[in-house]
């Protein structure tokens, strides 16, 4: 049977219109049943039908990568957005490695032209500055699987040393003392990985992504600063898939709040993606949206996760609090109590309960704050003020199985260093228990 594909555009000004036109057409010359919505889209036919059964009943989805067909990809709305949001899900959904997305440059280049969700995919480039028949024919080759005309022949096979098997590492596993294995595979590694290497990861992508998403003519959620949470546990953790992690993200939720770290949210538009070996879910959208519910967070199968959230106290909705001139210690106790809690879920979920693990967390944007509550009833500390821009916390939780035990404590640590850059402010564990009970009663859970 011919192979059938699928063309993703942006209608942009009628030579690049023509130009997506010829290319289905000389497709279809080749024997590829190529679709085309000036083709298929019969009169009064509902668009968002025709969009979503072509992309999921085709072999293959060519995309037309421009900057214009980014930026409508990006900002998650009309015909090209739409498309977005089903073909991350069917890059989710999808079991096997089978390149069934096949990325076309016809202008710019990989950073202003492929869309956010394709991460690091092959672009077959169709730029003048390469003859069209060569690219015709590497795209050719890949809708055919066809290999490459130089690829040499292959020679005999060496001779290999036989491989330890699963069922051999799970017994060595199981004699490092290491029990409720799900499905993933975990076997013990030193605890020695830079959390700053992994912090710094997850916050370049950050930064690109306000960069590349927010629009300049609404507001930036993140403007007055935010605060990043990672973590990476200290075990190795193999044959998680990301359909798999996926669902492990969701039943690591604690609903302890209305307001979950690392919610993974099921509206289209705002729908977690793969990208590059995780999985990543952006909610602030194209901006304007409330600080403290603009998270982006990125999390991978090998234990890491890493959260970015603005500050809920510069929001404007809190009667008597200025934006970007206070620090809820109250908000933030929570917070942090919160983040620890997901931890201990996200390691009992994955199999790996008995992991330590290193976390660190930073705030940005503090200069000029003072510590202060949203809470009427506890004293507001205008007289503590903040002197510097940002401050880091690193901490190592020894196993996750006591992080409910220990959480008062941990939390009374993680914080003491933020709390203190504002003319030496203190909290005890004695407050920190009371200020939480209602998130974490440590009477009856701890």
């Amino acid at each position: 049977m011919n192979p059938t594909v699928f063309i993703s555009y942006s209608h942009e000004e009628p030579e690049h219109d023509n130009w997506v036109h010829d290319l289905a057409a000389n497709l279809r010359k080749k024997g590829v049943d190529a679709s085309l919505d000036r083709w298929d889209l019969r009169p009064g036919q509902d668009t968002t039908f025709f969009m979503e059964s072509q992309i999921r009943n085709s072999e293959f989805v060519v995309l037309v990568c421009t900057p214009l067909y980014a930026e409508k990809s990006n900002i998650p709305r009309g015909g090209v957005g739409y498309e977005k949001n089903i073909i991350s899900a069917e890059m989710l959904q999808s079991k096997g490695l089978e390149p069934k997305f096949i990325p076309i440059l016809r202008k710019g280049n990989h950073d202003n032209a492929l869309p956010t969700y394709l991460g690091s995919k092959y672009a077959i480039d169709f730029r003048p500055s390469r003859t069209y028949e060569e690219a015709f024919d590497e795209l050719l080759r890949a809708i055919y699987g066809e290999p490459h005309p130089d690829k040499p022949l292959l020679g005999e096979k060496p001779i290999f040393k036989p491989p330890v098997s699963k069922k051999s590492l799970r017994k060595i596993v199981k004699k490092k003392g290491v029990s409720n294995l799900k499905a993933s595979l975990i076997v013990e590694k030193p605890c020695s990985f830079d959390i700053d290497v992994w912090e710094k990861e997850a916050e370049g992508r950050f930064n690109f992504l306000r960069t590349d998403r927010l629009s300049t003519s609404k507001k930036n959620p993140f403007q007055l600063g935010y605060w990043q949470a990672s973590f990476v546990l200290c075990k190795e953790i193999y044959g998680v898939g990301l359909k798999e992690f996926l669902e492990i993200l969701r039943a690591s939720e604690t609903g302890r709040t209305g307001w979950d770290i690392g919610w993974v949210p099921t509206r289209s538009d705002i729908a977690p993606y793969p990208y590059k070996g995780g999985i990543e879910v952006w909610l602030a959208e194209d901006g304007g949206k409330e600080p403290g519910h603009s998270d982006f967070w990125r999390a991978e199968p090998s234990g890491k996760f890493s959260l970015f959230r603005g500050y809920q106290e510069d929001g404007g909705q809190m009667s008597g609090i200025e934006p970007g001139k206070i620090l809820d210690f109250y908000l933030m106790l929570w917070r942090i109590s919160e983040f620890l809690l997901y931890i201990e879920s996200f390691s009992e979920k994955i199999g790996a309960i008995d992991s330590p693990a290193i976390i660190k967390i930073t705030w940005k944007g503090l200069q000029n704050r003072k510590i202060g509550t949203h809470k009427h009833d506890i004293p507001f500390f205008d007289s503590y003020i903040c002197h510097q821009q940002e401050i880091s916390s690193p901490y190592k939780i020894e196993s996750c199985r006591d992080i409910k035990k220990n959480l008062v404590h941990d939390v009374y640590l993680i914080t003491k260093p933020l709390f203190e850059i504002f003319d030496f402010f203190s909290i005890n564990e004695g407050s920190i228990k009371s200020n939480i009970r209602k998130l974490f009663d440590t009477d009856k859970e701890g």
